[in-house]
């Protein structure tokens, strides 16, 4: 069998450094999942937020020779070297995994917030903002030709966004990054030792998981690396994006995993899902048998609990949003944990609330059983 080998692709989410003292209120009843149509053609103009997010890199572009290229329905902005040739399939493939969001994470509907910020025409709110509301900012997705202009990219946004600076100086020796505020992804098309690569992959996945972030925030790793890999392996029918991977691939992974999972738990015979190993999935580090698990769950609950599985995220970014304070020196402020992750207590209410008791048995059978398995009678049914 033959083996390949992938470099390691860091990633980093970004928190939100936004501070208040208003009275912490968490309530996701209200929010319940509803489907978007994607528009077909561009836009004849970019809205406010594509034009602050162009305005931010249109200067960067310009000294490196990169060029700005909009989706279709103009959530988000492609930065490729102006060389770089079939534009429009680069296009097509990130405007797919938009779609592919939207059809398996469709955005939830709120009622309408008196905190909620005024996008005025005339004064829109900066690319990045941490005041603009969920699923409204327009994500940035870059394709650098080398390590040293992704880097040249970080230290732009170091500058923009001081509480992300210390990061940005870490962070250039890696190659790529996928941030939550701002919205901006990155992978690096030629990185020294890297053989196994495939820049098609590597745009689908990534775009995809701004896609989850920009509509329901920062959620758990499991989450993250399950929709990108999901939207993957939609589109493309294979997996070639293996974040924090520094490994020999074997040839079968990157269509295999549905079968690891079947042989693992087949051998674990009654044992659920345990939702601490999903839990216990962590940034900058990368194991197969995590991979598959997160990819087989998110796979589960798109197929079987689709209707319930948005208000899920919503309600694992609002429950961190309440436990991930910490209170400043003042003790009237606070700011969000940089590295808060939500422990699998909380994740395991969630999923009890949102989608239903038992539900992470339910997913080893599934693995166990494949098309075979039923969904258990009084569950809720699919949309």
């Amino acid at each position: 069998m033959s083996m390949l080998f992938s470099l390691t692709l860091a990633w980093a989410v970004a928190a939100d450094p936004s501070a208040g003292n208003e009275a912490i209120a968490f309530d996701a009843s209200a929010f319940e999942p509803q489907p978007q149509a994607v528009p077909a053609a561009a836009p004849a103009a970019l809205d406010a937020p594509t034009m602050t997010a162009a305005e931010f890199w249109t200067p960067w572009a310009a000294k490196h020779k990169y060029k700005l290229a909009p989706t279709a329905d103009g959530r988000l902005l492609l930065l490729i070297p102006q060389e770089r040739s079939k534009l429009e399939r680069s296009q097509e493939l990130v405007q797919k995994a938009l779609a592919r969001v939207d059809a398996v994470l469709p955005a939830p509907v709120s009622v309408t917030s008196a905190a909620a910020p005024v996008l005025a025409e005339d004064n829109p709110i900066p690319w990045g903002s941490a005041d603009r509301v969920l699923d409204t900012d327009t994500m940035v997705l870059g394709l650098f030709r080398k390590p040293a202009e992704f880097a040249a990219a970080l230290t732009a946004l170091g500058k923009a966004f001081p509480y992300m600076a210390a990061w940005t100086t870490n962070a250039k020796g890696l190659p790529g990054c996928i941030l939550e505020r701002p919205l901006f992804g990155a992978c690096v098309d030629n990185v020294p030792g890297m053989e196994e690569w495939n820049p098609d992959n590597e745009l689908v996945h990534r775009a995809g998981q701004l896609a989850m972030i920009r509509r329901f925030g920062r959620q758990p790793v499991w989450v993250g690396l399950g929709v990108g890999w999901n939207v993957e392996f939609d589109i493309l029918k294979s997996i070639y994006c293996f974040p924090w991977r520094n490994s020999f691939v074997w040839a079968t992974e990157h269509s295999g995993w549905e079968n690891d999972l079947r042989r693992r738990f087949k051998k674990q015979e009654d044992q659920p899902v345990e939702m601490a190993d999903l839990a216990e999935i962590e940034r900058g580090s990368f194991e197969v048998k995590d991979a598959a698990l997160a990819w087989g769950t998110m796979r589960f609950l798109m197929r079987h609990y689709d209707a319930q599985l948005p208000s899920l995220l919503f309600e694992f970014q609002a429950r961190r949003d309440v436990l991930g304070r910490i209170p400043t020196g003042s003790g009237k402020d606070w700011t969000m944990a940089a590295d808060f992750e939500l422990p699998a207590d909380e994740q395991q209410k969630a999923f009890d609330r949102r989608v239903a008791p038992g539900v992470l048995a339910q997913a080893a059978d599934w693995f166990r059983q494949g098309d075979h398995w039923k969904k258990p009678a009084g569950t809720p049914p699919p949309h």
